[in-house]
């Protein structure tokens, strides 16, 4: 099962319009191995009803944790992601100008309702290394399929910029 270690500092909610790709590192404390981020903020906020009406942005992580591996992580800040833990959910995602391609994806370990993982991330990567723009639709409870879109001046870079400046 895949486990959330995610932290989403109010500081990326300032840059929610256009905002590029945020890079990081931390120490998983575990382990003592180095866990590796790039963070996106969505351009749109969501509007939803009650109780979750009011600024709602989503977050698009990939991550490299030493104890969970390779991940791609949608996150809205309200609303529950309709993904069951036996059926998955289907995700829709369009890169730039190229047709929409279907991913599957997975509730976390916690069941964290406002979270879900892609399960194909290296697909999705090699898709986002070439992407200045980034459409993704998933069902919400009582609010259908909205899109949700990350505009970025720069693609996505994997490894992590401050990894590949290391090789």
């Amino acid at each position: 099962m895949k486990k959330l270690t995610l932290a989403l500092p109010a500081l990326l909610l300032a840059m929610a319009s256009h905002a590029d790709w945020k890079y990081s590192e931390s120490t998983d404390k575990m382990s003592g191995k180095t866990e590796k981020t790039a963070t996106i903020v969505s351009d749109n906020s969501l509007s939803l009803q009650f109780p979750y009406s009011g600024t709602n942005h989503a977050f698009l992580v990939v991550r490299q944790h030493p104890r969970y591996g390779l991940d791609v992580i949608l996150q809205v800040q309200k609303g529950q992601i309709l993904c069951s833990s036996h059926g998955g959910c289907p995700i829709q995602v369009k890169f730039d100008n190229a047709p929409p391609i279907k991913f599957s994806g997975s509730p976390p370990a916690d069941h964290n309702p406002t979270t879900v993982f892609f399960n194909s991330a290296n697909r999705f990567i090699s898709q986002a290394a070439k992407a200045k723009k980034i459409l993704v639709q998933v069902n919400l409870y009582h609010a259908g399929a909205p899109v949700i879109e990350f505009g970025t001046q720069d693609a996505l870079t994997w490894p992590t910029q401050a990894a590949s400046k290391k090789k």
